[in-house]
C-alpha cells in the first residue's frame, strides 16, 4: 500500500498551543494508520522553524477531512519533503525527533528548552525580556486637523515627539482595514488634551470629522471645567473662528515658539 506523507508548519514560539494540535493528531490516528510522526526543528535564531512530518499507511483522506474541520488554519508545506529534511539533519542545520504518543509531548515539545528546542516559547522570552515598544493606553494630546493640513500637522507631530510628548496622530494610528470611526473614538477617549489645528479646511466641514472632534472636546470642557483643548490657528482671521472658540486664547501655527508653549502648557496640566 502506498504511503501518504504530509509536512505541516508549526509555530516554534508557541509550542504550548502546538502541543494540543500534535497531541490530537497522535490520539486520533492509531499506529496502524499513522505509521510515522516526526518533528524537524531549526534553531537558527534568525530562521526558527518547526515542522511536523506525518506518514499515513491508510485513511489519509480521513486525516484531510479531520484537519480541515478541526484545524482549518493548518496547511501543508509544499515542495519540501522528508528527504530534504533528512539531508538538513545530516548537515546539522536542523534536529529531528520521532513522536510516539501524546503523553511524551510535554517532554518532547516543552515550552522551555531541551536538546531539540534550544530556545523557549515566545511567552517565556517576553517575560524575561519584555518588549520595549509599549501598547499605548493614554496619550497626552490628540491632533485634530483637516486632511488638507496633514503635512503641516506632521511637522508639528515630529516636533512634539522630539519633546517626548505622546500624541495621537491618525497617520500613524490608523492602518488599512481599520475602522476609522473606532480608531478615532479610541484616540479621543485615551487623550487628555485636544490640539485643534483650526484652518479654513478645518471649519469647512468637508472632512466630516474635524468639527465633531472639536465639539467633543468643547462639550467635555463644559461638563468638567477642565482645560482639555488648545487651539492652534493655521490661517483664520479671528472673526472666522467658530463663535464658541473665539473666547479661548489660541496660538498661531507660524509662531516659532508654538511647540515650546504647547509642551510647557502640557507639563503644567500634567502636574
Amino acid at each position: 500500500m502506498e504511503h501518504k506523507s504530509y509536512l505541516i508548519a508549526l509555530d516554534y514560539g508557541d509550542r504550548a498551543k502546538e502541543r494540543v494540535f500534535v497531541g490530537d493528531v497522535l490520539d486520533k490516528f492509531d499506529n496502524d494508520t499513522l505509521v510515522g510522526a516526526m518533528l524537524y526543528v531549526n534553531n537558527n535564531i534568525y530562521a526558527l522553524s518547526c515542522h511536523l512530518f506525518l506518514n499515513f499507511e491508510k485513511d489519509s483522506e480521513v486525516f484531510e477531512e479531520w484537519i480541515n474541520i478541526h484545524y482549518p488554519e493548518k496547511h501543508r508545506i509544499y515542495n519540501l519533503f522528508s528527504r530534504d529534511l533528512m539531508k538538513a539533519i545530516g548537515k546539522r542545520s536542523c534536529n529531528g525527533m520521532g513522536l510516539l504518543d501524546s503523553d511524551m509531548l510535554e517532554y518532547q515539545m516543552p515550552s522551555s528548552t531541551n536538546e531539540i528546542f534550544l530556545h523557549p516559547d515566545r511567552s517565556i522570552y517576553d517575560e524575561t525580556f519584555p518588549p520595549v515598544l509599549k501598547e499605548m493606553t493614554n496619550y497626552s494630546v490628540f491632533l485634530s486637523h483637516s486632511s488638507v493640513d496633514k503635512a503641516l500637522v506632521d511637522t508639528f507631530f515630529n516636533e512634539l515627539q522630539k519633546s517626548e510628548v505622546e500624541a495621537w496622530f491618525d497617520r500613524y494610528e490608523i492602518s488599512p482595514g481599520d475602522s476609522i470611526t473606532d480608531k478615532i473614538n479610541d484616540g479621543l477617549d485615551k487623550s487628555k488634551v485636544g490640539l485643534l489645528f483650526l484652518s479654513k479646511s478645518f471649519i469647512s466641514g468637508k472632512s466630516g470629522w474635524t468639527m465633531n472632534e472639536a465639539n467633543y472636546f468643547f462639550q467635555k470642557r463644559m461638563r468638567h471645567s477642565d482645560k482639555n483643548f488648545i487651539v492652534i490657528n493655521i490661517d483664520l482671521e479671528h472673526d472666522e473662528m467658530p463663535p464658541l472658540l473665539q473666547d479661548y486664547l489660541y496660538l498661531n501655527y507660524d509662531d516659532p515658539e508654538c511647540v515650546t508653549k504647547i509642551v510647557n502648557e502640557l507639563r503644567k496640566l500634567n502636574t
